[in-house]
């Protein structure tokens, strides 16, 4: 299947100039640049049959030549999206079926029922200056695209680098983007063109995104393996990053921190070889990215799991409606600091490392007999006895769980977690049913654990507001609301230890 790889990034347009002018794109390119206008128009059904197919079809006009391209909406690797792509030339300004000889298009296109009910749905007029850029190991395609997408109803803006890849590797991709991230601001940009335009079309607000499953051969060596599950965690940081432009959710900032955690989890679990200066570096680096969308989904929590449920029983207190707006105030700035992350050059710098670093990490450096034995391991074997040392902390802990103070809880939680990632990054090598009930198990006695380990933040949080109010009427909400969580704790830790119980009496389809 032909494909195309490419990056993208985001810019204004004093960037744009500055691109241009570039001293890395003038030392780089080929020949000169060319520039032209490109008027696309996108076709689809009525009812958006290709967009529910996750298909798109347009007809571009070069000139007097029609160009008529079907891609597939691929997927993000580390950054990099990865997509089938099919072009061929026709008469006109509508598509033609009978243009398609390729046997590797999709089957649906071969439905002349749908070719029948085809409509133009969008345009997109862009005018694109590309510059043919190479070194002694690869050759880039950098495209300037500046120009508007555009409906029946409304219109938006064009402003981005896309860079694609004709020969060598990713990693070449992210070299060049770090080369002028040092000079440039711009923020990688996720959706394409044709997504854009059926936002705007359908007036489809991104939603949150979670993982998807992974699919891992038992063949794989455990170097192949976790660069698998590396993308797979930062594609799912990417695929909810765009959303923070204009307003986040909450479950949008939780799924991007869920997405951070299952990748430290995963530097976890290779750690073996993963001891790096460079994974180190990233590792402190996705502590920081951590800490500003941690702060606003604790502040999604409070409200949702401590501050809530006092609602209508506390309402005739004054000191809780003050508790209320102080609350609002500290989380409302929380996702203001949330949101900054999009234009600080840091994160785009970290996220270009972190794509990079999966594809030809100085973890793929191997030195010595050892050291390749361990990239080189089955990742069954591995998986197996990541699994096993995992399922021990965590029984230890739940054993001791009703003792335990909330510090010996909280460890506890994180073995949990730790364990219920681990399984779904491995449950394609093994019976996936059961592993799947598994991770049910797990993830009702996670939430358990977590409300008990929010309480406990709750608390702490509760006590910082009412002792800097020096408020009688704070103090005393915050009292009231604290006991009232006080109260569960003995409860939550039973229904935990009956979680646990539900759990250890499955079979564990990774023992042999």
């Amino acid at each position: 299947m032909p494909t195309e790889t490419e990056l993208k990034l985001r810019l204004d347009a004093a960037g744009m100039r500055r691109l241009r002018r570039h001293r890395l794109i003038a030392r780089l390119k080929r020949a000169r640049p060319t520039t032209r206008f490109m008027k696309s128009v996108y076709f689809d059904t009525p009812d958006f049959r290709l967009y529910d197919l996750q298909m798109v079809l347009r007809v571009r006009h070069l000139g007097r030549r029609r160009l008529q391209t079907i891609k597939d909406m691929g997927e993000m690797i580390g950054g990099v999206r990865a997509r089938g792509e099919w072009e061929s030339e026709i008469t006109g300004d509508t598509p033609e079926i009978g243009q398609i000889g390729d046997e590797t298009v999709p089957p649906q296109f071969a439905d002349a029922r749908l070719w029948r009910a085809l409509q133009p749905v969008f345009t997109s007029e862009i005018r694109r200056t590309v510059y043919h850029l190479s070194d002694e190991d690869w050759e880039i395609e950098l495209a300037l695209d500046e120009g508007l997408i555009t409906t029946s109803q409304d219109s938006i803006p064009v402003c981005e680098a896309e860079l694609e890849l004709k020969r060598g590797q990713p990693k070449h991709l992210f070299d060049l983007a770090l080369a002028l991230q040092r000079d440039l601001p711009f923020i990688i940009e996720t959706a394409t063109k044709a997504g854009r335009g059926y936002d705007l079309l359908t007036g489809r607000k991104r939603q949150h995104y979670k993982a998807d499953p992974l699919k891992l051969a038992a063949t794989l060596s455990a170097a192949e393996a976790f660069r698998l599950i590396a993308h797979s965690c930062l594609a799912h940081f990417l695929a909810n990053y765009a959303n923070l432009d204009g307003g986040p959710g909450a479950e949008t900032i939780h799924q991007m921190r869920v997405a951070l955690r299952r990748l430290r989890s995963a530097i976890g679990i290779f750690k073996d070889f993963l001891d790096t200066a460079e994974s180190r570096w990233l590792k402190e680096e996705l502590r920081w990215l951590l800490t500003p969308l941690g702060a606003a989904r604790d502040g999604d929590v409070f409200f949702d799991e401590i501050f809530a449920p006092l609602t209508g029983i506390l309402d005739d207190e004054p000191g809780f409606h003050l508790l209320q707006q102080d609350l609002t105030a500290e989380r409302r700035a929380a996702y203001t600091a949330a949101q900054e992350l999009l234009k600080t050059p840091r994160l785009t710098h970290l996220l270009l490392r972190l794509g990079r670093w999966i594809e030809a990490g100085d973890w793929q450096e191997a030195e010595g007999a050892e050291r390749r034995s361990l990239l080189d391991m089955p990742i069954r074997d591995l998986a197996e006895t990541t699994l096993n040392k995992l399922e021990r902390k965590a029984g230890r802990g739940m054993r001791h769980l009703s003792e335990d103070d909330e510090t010996g809880r909280h460890t506890t939680r994180i073995h949990i977690k730790k364990l219920r990632y681990s399984i779904d990054f491995f449950e394609s090598l093994f019976r996936g049913i059961k592993s799947r009930k598994l991770v049910e198990h797990l993830g009702a006695l996670q939430d358990r654990l977590g409300l008990l380990h929010d309480i406990a933040v709750g608390r702490q949080r509760l006590a910082r507001h009412g002792e800097t109010a020096q408020d009688s009427g704070r103090l005393w909400a915050a009292g009231m609301i604290a006991g009232w969580h006080l109260a569960r704790v003995d409860d939550l830790v039973k229904q935990s230890i009956k979680d646990w119980r539900r759990f250890d009496k499955q079979a564990r389809p990774w023992k042999r």
